[in-house]
């Protein structure tokens, strides 16, 4: 009899430890067909050429890479004075009244003896900032590491193209020019240009009078769209002739694009692509440009 019950007892044992290790298969198995089930989510494509254009429709100054507005450095140089004399001055409410005043909430607009914006006569051309930018210095494709060089926001306030503007002003008390020079910049957009030797720093104690100005308008640029497929990635930008036509040279013309909805720097970047035949595809690998912040204006087919 107690055999019999033990025998009883080992049998209902193994039984359930079937059934435990029937269990833990199950679920395994469950959790198994629930990931195979489960939707594959897409991973964007980071590689793909993005698309950078500047509109001109919602410009921020005060954004832009590198720049700092004129007023913002004499505002910020007040700031320090007030904060040195308040040291010193016991009568803290009035230094608090002044403090408010300085920080903004008079919107000056007069930098450098100049009124802004300063609309440039029968130019196209107007003035919107001056101040001094600090970055990669563009205008003679060099990317020299510059401090404080004196800049400005210059916008075309026409439905044409500036194909080349020169902008000349004197800093009081100098006899020098100093000129700023813009090329291939689209209607109503803006562009920071600095100083184009890179060697004029901005001073906030400095007063600037207007020289002369000029400039060359064209009515459009061509992107060759029925001619030419061009894709981008990273720095490199390739072309395709899709056309039965020999386009013999091709040159891509490009901006750097910066936070703020601008340009910056007033010269355009162009890149050569040789013996462009029908059907070729050819690519390059480019200094400057980024298709994350470059936009192509401007591609023409030549004769060399």
């Amino acid at each position: 009899m107690k055999k019999i019950l033990i025998i009883i007892i080992s049998t209902i044992l193994i039984c359930l430890i079937g059934l435990g290790t029937i269990g833990y298969f199950i679920e395994k198995d469950k959790a198994k067909i629930e990931e195979e089930n489960k939707p594959t989510q897409k991973v964007e494509d980071t590689s793909e050429e993005d698309s950078v254009v500047i509109d001109g429709t919602s410009l921020d100054i005060n954004s832009i890479e590198g720049y700092t507005p004129g007023e913002k450095v004499v505002d910020s140089n007040k700031e320090q004075e007030a904060e040195d004399d308040s040291t010193n001055n016991e009568e803290n409410d009035d230094i608090n009244n002044n403090s408010d005043k300085i920080n903004g909430t008079s919107n000056a607009t007069t930098v450098g003896g100049i009124e802004l914006p300063f609309k440039l006569p029968n130019k196209n051309m107007e003035i919107l900032s001056i101040g001094e930018y600090s970055g990669k210095f563009i205008e003679d494709g060099s990317d020299e590491k510059k401090e404080n060089i004196l800049a400005l926001v210059v916008k075309n306030t026409s439905d044409e193209v500036i194909d080349y503007g020169e902008i000349s002003l004197k800093i009081k008390g100098k006899s020098n020019k100093i000129k700023f020079k813009i090329t291939n910049l689209k209607p109503q957009t803006a562009t920071v240009v600095m100083e184009s030797t890179g060697q004029v720093q901005f001073n906030p104690d400095d007063k600037y009078t207007y020289s002369s100005s000029k400039n060359d308008m064209v009515s459009s640029m061509s992107l060759m769209e029925d001619k030419v497929k061009v894709s981008t990635k990273d720095k490199e930008i390739t072309i395709e002739n899709i056309s039965d036509e020999d386009l013999k040279t091709v040159y891509i013309y490009y901006k750097t694009v910066s936070k703020g909805n601008s340009y910056i720097g007033g010269i355009t970047y162009r890149v050569k692509f040789e013996n462009v035949g029908p059907g070729k595809s050819i690519s390059a690998e480019t200094l400057h440009f980024s298709n994350k912040k470059s936009e192509i204006l401007k591609i023409e087919s030549v004769e060399e």
